[in-house]
Parts: C-alpha cells; sequence; structure tokens
C-alpha cells in the first residue's frame, strides 16, 4: 500500500514537472514570436532610393522631392524650410515598425479613425509608391493605427516615428527670423511708439558705431551688441497666423517697436506689438511678409532705454597712445600738457610734461598723477541728450586735443546751457549732449585729480 502511495506521488510531480516544462516552453515560444514581431516592419525603405515624399492631411498636402541628395520643398511653395527636417520626415518613414497586429481583416475602419487617414506616400526611383495610412491614437495614447493601403489589416506602431512623418508646414519651416550674423548688419534704427529714437551706422574703416540721428556721435557699443544680437538670433516660437485680418489685436496695426536694420541682403523692418507677459513672448512681423509670429521678448530688454545709453557715455574719449598735446583752460589757468609715449607702449618708457616740466613722477602709492589727471579728462560723461540745443555764450571749460591721427585737432568746449548743465561742442559744431557741472567736481573728477597733480610737481620742485 505504501509502494502504491509512493507510486501516485511520484507520477503527480512527474506531471507536474512536464506542466512547468510545456508552460515554460510555450512561453518561450510567445516571447520569441513577440520579440521577432517587435522587428517587423510594415514600412521598410531604402532613403538614397527615395524620389519623392507626400504627407497629405485632409486637405493640407505636403511634398518633398531628393535633388541632389539633399531633399527640397516642392509644396507648398515659397516657403523658408529647415532641410534637415526635411530629411527627418524621409528617415523616419523609411522605417516603420510593426507593435502590434491588431485586426487581421478589418472592416470597420472608422473605429481605428482609418476611414478618413493621414496618408504618406513614397515614390521610389523604380517607379514603386509605398502608402501608410495613419489613423487615430490608441486609445492609452501610446500608439497609432495604421494599415498599408489597400489592406484590411490594421496595426499599430510607435508614436515617435509617425510624428516624425505626419508633419505640416509650419513643422519645417526655418524658425530662425533672420539667416545673417550681428557682424553683417552695418545700418540700425530703432522707432518707440512711432518716433524714431535712434539712427546708427557703421564706419567701417575704423569699425566703430556711429549715431546719425537724433545727434551725431559714437554710439555705446556695449548697449548696441545687445540689440543686434536680438534681431539675429530671434528665433519664432510659433507661427500665428497668415494674411491676419485683425492687426490690432496682436497690437501690430501700429506696432509698439519698429527695428529696423540693413545687411549685405538688404533692408529688414522687424515690428514688434503686444506683449504676451504670462510666457514672455511678443508678436511680431517682418515688414513685407504678411504673417503674424510670436518670438521671445526676453532678448529685447533695450527697448525702452533712454538714448542716453544709446550714446556713448563720454563727452569726448581718445587713447592716451593717439595723443601728442593737451591744452586745458578752465578754472582762469591754462596748462599744456605734453605726452612723449612710448611707440612700443611701454608705459615705463612714457614721459609726460606739464607747461614744460616734467610730469612723469609717481606718488606715495606709486601712481602717476599726470595719467590720473588725464582720465578725468577723458572721463566726463554726459547727463542728457538735447539735440535742439543751442550754444551762444563762451566757454567755461575748454579741452584742446592734439592727435596723431585724424582730424588731429579735437576742441571741446563746455558752454554753460544753465546754473546746472553745459553744452558740449566739438571743433565748433554742438554735440547734442549736455554734461552736468557737477561732473568736475566728482571724486578723482577733474578739478580734484588737478589739485593732486599741482601738489605732486610742487613736492618735486621742493625736492630738488
Amino acid at each position: 500500500m505504501k509502494l502504491y502511495r509512493n507510486a501516485i506521488i511520484l507520477v503527480i510531480i512527474l506531471a507536474l514537472l512536464f506542466g512547468v516544462y510545456a508552460f515554460a516552453k510555450n512561453q518561450k515560444s510567445k516571447t520569441e514570436v513577440t520579440e521577432r514581431k517587435s522587428f517587423e516592419k510594415i514600412i521598410d525603405l531604402d532613403t538614397t532610393e527615395m524620389e519623392e515624399l507626400t504627407v497629405q492631411k485632409g486637405s493640407d498636402k505636403l511634398t518633398i522631392a531628393k535633388k541632389d541628395k539633399e531633399w527640397e520643398l516642392k509644396y507648398p511653395e515659397g516657403i523658408r524650410y529647415d532641410s534637415s527636417k526635411l530629411s527627418s520626415i524621409a528617415i523616419n518613414f523609411s522605417s516603420v515598425f510593426i507593435e502590434k497586429e491588431v485586426e487581421e481583416n478589418a472592416t470597420d475602419f472608422e473605429q481605428y479613425g482609418l476611414d478618413k487617414p493621414i496618408i504618406v506616400s513614397a515614390k521610389m526611383k523604380d517607379g514603386k509608391v509605398e502608402t501608410l495610412e495613419i489613423g487615430n491614437l490608441t486609445p492609452t495614447g501610446g500608439a497609432y493605427y495604421v494599415k498599408k493601403k489597400d489592406s484590411s489589416k490594421v496595426y499599430t506602431t510607435d508614436t515617435y516615428t509617425i510624428n516624425k512623418v505626419i508633419v505640416g508646414k509650419n513643422d519645417i519651416r526655418d524658425v530662425a527670423l533672420f539667416t545673417i550674423e550681428s557682424t553683417d548688419i552695418t545700418k540700425i534704427s530703432m522707432e518707440r511708439k512711432g518716433s524714431v529714437v535712434f539712427e546708427a551706422n557703421i564706419n567701417s574703416e575704423e569699425n566703430n558705431w556711429t549715431l546719425t540721428s537724433p545727434i551725431k556721435g559714437n554710439a555705446n557699443i556695449s548697449a548696441l551688441s545687445p540689440m543686434l544680437d536680438a534681431i539675429t538670433q530671434s528665433q519664432i516660437t510659433e507661427f500665428v497666423e497668415e494674411n491676419p485680418s485683425d492687426l490690432e489685436k496682436y497690437g501690430l496695426a501700429k506696432p509698439s517697436y519698429v527695428l529696423e536694420f540693413e545687411s549685405s541682403q538688404g533692408e529688414n523692418r522687424l515690428l514688434l506689438g503686444k506683449e504676451i507677459s504670462e510666457n514672455a513672448k511678443v508678436y511680431a512681423m517682418l515688414d513685407g511678409v504678411n504673417e503674424v509670429y510670436t518670438i521671445s521678448s526676453e532678448p529685447f530688454n533695450f527697448l525702452d532705454k533712454p538714448i542716453e545709453e544709446i550714446v556713448e557715455v563720454f563727452a569726448y574719449i581718445v587713447n592716451i597712445w593717439d595723443v601728442e598735446k593737451i591744452n586745458v583752460e578752465m578754472d582762469g589757468y591754462n596748462l599744456n600738457l605734453e605726452l612723449q609715449t612710448d611707440p612700443d607702449q611701454d608705459t615705463d618708457k612714457d614721459k609726460f610734461f606739464v607747461n614744460g616740466k616734467d610730469a612723469s613722477m609717481k606718488d606715495e602709492n606709486d601712481r602717476q598723477p599726470f595719467r590720473s589727471y588725464y582720465q578725468s579728462l577723458i572721463g566726463v560723461t554726459l547727463s542728457q541728450v538735447q539735440p535742439d540745443g543751442q550754444p551762444s555764450v563762451k566757454p567755461d571749460i575748454t579741452f584742446t586735443y592734439y592727435l596723431k591721427k585724424d582730424p588731429k585737432v579735437m576742441k571741446v568746449e563746455f558752454i554753460p546751457k544753465d546754473d546746472r548743465y553745459y553744452y558740449v561742442v566739438k571743433n565748433g559744431e554742438y554735440s547734442g549732449i549736455l554734461v552736468d557741472k557737477k561732473k568736475f567736481d566728482e571724486p578723482e573728477g577733474v578739478r580734484e585729480s588737478y589739485a593732486k597733480l599741482m601738489e605732486t610737481l610742487k613736492k618735486a620742485e621742493t625736492a630738488q
């Protein structure tokens, strides 16, 4: 009896083992099928053999064609596109993998969105046409329903590939507003609420920017450079509307700001309208292109800068190596300064003279008072821009620079406007800027630096 019981137990154990083995084998077989299935493709093409590819979404159509190994936009015409995005369509369509077979012989295509599908067709060099019909996303949103043209077999495939293929014209457009570098710009102007804030152009010989309006003078390059960069690096964040009927809602009927610039590619006018504060965007248009975009407003933080920050901040600034002599008439004294700077710019070899006396010495802090005085002369900064000023009286202060290069002589006169400001006149022409009289009394300003220079000269004479 015991032997019989043991035999039954053994049979049960063997049956269990066989069942486990059979289950494992069956699962392995299923896994192999699934893995094999995951490598099957519904579309498998050689991109080098493709000639043309069309994406048809309802009435919208996009056609790209191969030309000399590069993809070009065939339809719609007249759109500035990114060629790498065209290549991406072809590359992704060439390999569309099957995730799962949903129905082998489907009759109700509407449930899959395949009754009105997106149709993607690739024409090959040998004349063969491969067409994929794309329906809805699956309920979980993780895949698309697809099928081949004239087939009733429905599959699912991954969203990443399909989303790279079923693009519209806005998806393939070049989002860069301009195709130039900031160094290509030769002229720029800005309007604010219909009025010109400034105009400037670059002097190609000296490679510096000069204001031509509202005053003539050097532009502040530290203020101008961000403007040039903001323009040339602007990218479209959204294509809002073609042929808009109502520009007022975008603030573009009367743009808040207009940036006009010129390069070798011609003239451009960028119109900026309402700002979308919640996402730091601003509505924009290009003059002559009837389309509204949005671009980031963050690089355009200079739009409300006062003209005083765009003009070079100094009344007159010149490199010490370019100056031979300076005559200073101020506070009843007349100084003749002579500068003998080393041609190789070895500052230890520089020699300076004040009214014929050597002023090259250093003070107790190992600084040269002459250099400090020179810095105070060229360091007088503007306070206001006033283009319509009319200086009419004699100057209180005059700095006359004798230069090694043109204009050879620069006479800078500070003529009283009122109790607070001086007009600045350069070589007899009003510069359009005002200087606060207090500038000359600031720490390390002209008067303080003059006093220290005279004190050092006096000590040097006493020591002799």
